[in-house]
């Protein structure tokens, strides 16, 4: 499974665990880390408390704007599909849907018109199959720059797909509507909504297999660790966020998260005034 993560670390008599999104949380907009948010990843790992990313990018992208050595000790990725020991880089936890599950995903969306991708199973979630109805920027531009692990869907050719990690649909801001029909057709599976993080407007609709989001990650590492949810803290931005931060009493959302999380949850500063950082001092200080 991997090294002991607390080598060299305080004992402690109980586990606690900081979770953490990634894009518009604990990364600057730049695309970086700032100093002060690295401070406290590194506090977090003097006091003996185990640093665990929880984001919705494929572990491929990930690894584009994140360095192997970045101070994590796991990361959950494609909103919770997959989870990854970081330190060894061994994949510790994976669920993807089966091919029934995607024929399902594939009728309904077909109903629809919104256009879709369709990701390869974890680890290789970044390739990807997409179907293009009603064409909207966003969408295009996803693809450009997937364009060298994208291919159009062949929907005669279905049958072959035995398994995938996710199906994501992208509809207007406003089509709530749809996601909520979606939402409703799919279930047990599981359909998360997020925004883009390409123009920031669009809807995206993350589908997955039954239980499969941040918060069911989220537990999964508090029962491999032994933590309770008294002794974590969880911090995000945004919708695809709310099935972890449900978890904890200790949750909190950066001041460029929706107006809509920011009235339930506690309020730190924004991601580019190291809001991650703010929301860690105020929890060590409890």
């Amino acid at each position: 499974m991997g090294e002991d993560l607390m080598s060299g670390r305080p004992e402690l008599k109980r586990t606690r665990i900081c979770f953490t999104d990634l894009d518009g949380t604990l990364m600057h907009s730049a695309g970086i880390i700032s100093e002060p948010n690295h401070e406290a990843l590194d506090e977090l790992h003097r006091r003996g408390i185990y640093r665990i990313l929880a984001t919705g990018r494929s572990l491929y992208s990930l690894k584009n704007v994140v360095p192997h050595d970045a101070p994590f000790d796991y990361a959950i990725f494609a909103t919770g599909a997959g989870i990854l020991d970081w330190h060894s880089k061994e994949l510790i936890y994976s669920h993807d849907l089966d091919a029934d599950e995607v024929r399902k995903v594939c009728d309904t969306l077909e109903e629809f018109e919104v256009d879709y991708m369709l990701h390869n199973k974890v680890p290789d979630t970044h390739l990807m199959h997409y179907r293009a109805k009603a064409g909207l920027a966003d969408f295009w531009r996803r693809i450009e720059h997937y364009k060298s692990y994208a291919e159009e869907l062949d929907l005669s050719k279905m049958e072959e797909i035995m398994e995938a990690t996710q199906f994501l649909a992208m509809v207007a801001q406003d089509r709530e509507d749809i996601y909520k029909e979606i939402y409703k057709r799919l279930y047990p599976l599981s359909a998360v909504r997020t925004t883009s993080p390409i123009d920031y407007c669009t809807m995206w609709i993350e589908i997955f297999a039954p239980g499969v989001n941040k918060g069911g990650a989220v537990r999964f590492m508090m029962r491999k660790l032994g933590a309770s949810a008294d002794d974590i803290m969880v911090i995000g931005n945004d919708y695809n966020d709310l099935d972890m931060l449900k978890i904890s009493p200790n949750a909190y959302v950066t001041g460029n998260a929706p107006q809509e999380l920011r009235r339930k949850y506690e309020t730190v500063a924004t991601c580019d005034t190291n809001g991650f950082a703010e929301a860690v001092w105020k929890w060590l200080e409890l």
